[in-house]
This record gives C-alpha cells, sequence and structure tokens, in this order.
C-alpha cells in the first residue's frame, strides 16, 4: 500500500513538473534556442541570382546580394554555412531591412571568431596597428585575402599571388616581401629573423636593467658606508 503510494505521488511530481515546464509562463521565462540555420541551396535560390530584388513590408526595395554559387563552393568557406557568418539573415522570412537595417541584417560576424590566432597576430602587426590608431589605410581581411565568398585555402596560394595581393597598397611588391608579413607567430622555423631579434631585444632590456638595479644598490651601500664611516668618525674625535 506504501508502495503504491509512493508511486502516486512521483506521478503526480512528474504530471506538476512537466505542465510548468510546457506552460505559457515557462516558455516565456526562458530565452529562445538558437535559430535553425537553413541550408546554403534554400539561400542561393534568392542570393544566387543577378538582379534579384526584395520589398520590404514598408514598400522600398533593394537589390539582393549576389553570390556566385560555384565559386564559393570551391572557396575556404564553402563548407560553411551562410548563417554561420551572417546570424542576422537566418530566420525565413527574414526581418524586415528597414526595420533592423541593413547593418544588422547582412553584417558577417568579425573574422576573429573562428580565425582567433590569426586575428590576434594581425593586430599586432603593422597593419592592426594602423586599425588601432584610426588611420584609414590600415587594411581590412578582405582588402588582402578578397572577397570571403571566393578566398581559396591558405595553402593553395602562390607566392605570386601573396605579391599580387600586397602590390595592391605597397607597389612593385615581390614573394620576398610577403615574407616579413604572417599571421604566424614568430619561430626559429618562421620568420627566424623577427624571432631571434626579439629574443635579443628581451635580454638586452632585461640585462640593461638588472645593470641599473645593482648599479643603484651599491650607491646606496656606498652612500650608507660613507654615512656610517664619517659618523665613526666624529664618535672618536668627541671621544678625544
Amino acid at each position: 500500500m506504501a508502495r503504491q503510494a509512493g508511486w502516486g505521488i512521483s506521478l503526480v511530481v512528474i504530471l506538476v513538473a512537466a505542465g510548468w515546464l510546457l506552460s505559457p509562463v515557462k516558455a516565456g521565462a526562458d530565452p529562445p534556442g538558437p535559430a535553425v540555420q537553413p541550408p546554403n541551396s534554400l539561400c542561393l535560390i534568392c542570393h544566387g541570382q543577378e538582379g534579384v530584388t526584395s520589398t520590404g513590408i514598408d514598400g522600398h526595395e533593394r537589390p539582393v546580394n549576389a553570390v556566385e554559387a560555384e565559386p564559393f563552393a570551391a572557396s575556404a568557406h564553402g563548407e560553411l554555412t551562410c548563417a554561420k557568418c551572417h546570424p542576422g539573415q537566418a530566420p525565413l522570412p527574414h526581418p524586415d531591412w528597414k526595420a533592423v537595417g541593413p547593418a544588422e541584417l547582412a553584417s558577417p560576424v568579425a573574422c576573429q571568431e573562428c580565425h582567433e590566432e590569426a586575428f590576434e597576430a594581425y593586430m599586432r602587426s603593422v597593419h592592426g596597428t594602423l586599425v588601432e590608431l584610426g588611420d584609414t589605410r590600415g587594411p581590412e581581411c578582405g582588402d588582402c585575402h578578397g572577397d570571403s565568398h571566393k578566398v581559396r585555402p591558405a595553402k593553395e596560394w602562390a607566392d605570386s599571388d601573396r605579391a599580387q595581393a600586397c602590390a595592391e597598397c605597397h607597389s612593385g611588391a615581390t614573394p620576398g616581401f610577403t615574407k616579413a608579413l604572417s599571421h604566424e607567430e614568430p619561430s626559429p622555423d618562421s620568420l627566424a629573423a623577427s624571432y631571434f631579434a626579439g629574443r635579443f631585444l628581451i635580454i638586452l632590456t632585461s640585462g640593461v636593467l638588472a645593470f641599473g638595479i645593482i648599479h643603484v644598490e651599491l650607491q646606496v651601500l656606498r652612500w650608507l658606508a660613507q654615512k656610517r664611516g664619517s659618523a665613526s668618525r666624529r664618535s672618536r674625535t668627541n671621544g678625544h
């Protein structure tokens, strides 16, 4: 009898918990889950054609950005879903572009979300320094790597391709010019000159600081010794 009562209580608890989880109040309290990302084939129905336009609920018409399906599929990003980089366009139908703004609707996520190490190295480079200083000459990722819908994997870039990309801003750039530009950390095997120069400067700076500290300490000890010697001589003089 007691066992039957226990089962009855458990069943009531389960039903109450299920009712609460499925209730409108609970549904409204929990944040919505991530939107389902549509397949690229669905996106390309509209975005795979030139000249397609879209009209918002306010009647304003805007062009739909076209993407070439084959170059995109062969690009470094071809295996990603469109909504991975364009989360504002994941809901279907898309939000009215006038209501959310073009930037929110179609702005891609920052490249550093997937390329964090490369982004950090970029920000430490001359190009990244220009960006941090607000200099408009500082190139963005696409200025060097090209259209993100067509960019090839890095391993497919020949030295001549890299030189051509650099020559867009640095006239006369050669394949040797690009060796000084890398998103990799300097190491004995990669950018060895920068690696050893950096280590030398660290050792030199540490040595100079150590010498300065020792020099100051010796000066302080010398001053204390002189002061103690002077006090000792005065004491002997007063004693006579």
